[in-house]
């Protein structure tokens, strides 16, 4: 009976969200147009790749080796799901010529997904050197002390007495000898 119940909930969930229906407004797209997003979304990630490279260069300049060092790990990633990416849209194309609407709409999904990631790398490239880089010190650290003219010049410690202990063995009968 649970079963049954489970089901028929399941198969309504699918019929009132729409994933279950074929003709679906996903489903509609034709394959020149998932071709083009295919290619937009490519091109979005070199466009960030190009960014993050004048970032690096230009921390070369400043000689800034923390935010050098953020940005060349971050660009790296960057390059490498631009590969994928790159790798996924030569297929989606070759899929589209033999016209495999199965193959191209799931190579889309495989780029939508590298896309994602190459935000992610890009919003951490571009936060590369921001608010955190002042807590990089490079070379000798500059210390500025603030004396608060409020407070007393004297150690409260020096009003103290000080208690003078002899140490000595312990006898031999005593537990801890």
């Amino acid at each position: 009976m649970r079963t049954i119940i489970a089901l028929t909930v399941a198969v309504a969930f699918l019929g009132t969200s729409g994933l279950g229906h074929a003709d679906s407004s996903k489903d509609k797209a034709t394959v020149s147009e998932m071709q083009q997003k295919a290619e937009a979304a490519v091109g979005k990630v070199r466009g960030m790749r190009d960014a993050a490279e004048a970032r690096l260069r230009s921390a070369r300049e400043d000689q800034a080796m923390a935010r050098l060092d953020c940005v060349n790990e971050g660009l790296i990633a960057l390059k490498g799901v631009l590969k994928l990416a790159e790798d996924y849209l030569y297929d989606l194309q070759a899929d589209a010529k033999q016209g495999n609407e199965q193959e191209v709409r799931r190579g889309l999904g495989m780029i939508n997904i590298a896309g994602k990631k190459a935000e992610d790398l890009d919003s951490r490239i571009r936060s590369c050197g921001g608010p955190s880089e002042a807590g990089v010190v490079e070379g000798e650290p500059v210390v500025v002390r603030y004396l608060d003219p409020d407070l007393p010049l004297e150690d409260p410690a020096d009003l103290l007495e000080t208690e003078t202990l002899f140490v000595e063995r312990p006898f031999v009968s005593s537990p801890y000898y």
